[in-house]
């Protein structure tokens, strides 16, 4: 069986936030993507991912 947990809100925000910007960068974004955004989002999905599931 498998369990299915559900993404905090914020992670969720931040999947969406990174998956708009390969579809359409931002006006800020530089030729390399990196907007503040982008990288903000990027660091929350990579400490969600290092901390694991906390149950």
């Amino acid at each position: 069986m498998i369990k299915v947990c559900q993404a905090p809100f914020l992670v969720e925000v931040a999947w969406f936030a990174i998956g708009d910007h390969h579809v359409k960068p931002c006006h800020r974004c530089p030729p390399d993507g990196w907007c503040p955004r982008y990288a903000a989002a990027h660091a929350r999905l990579l400490a969600w991912r290092l901390a694991g599931d906390p149950r």
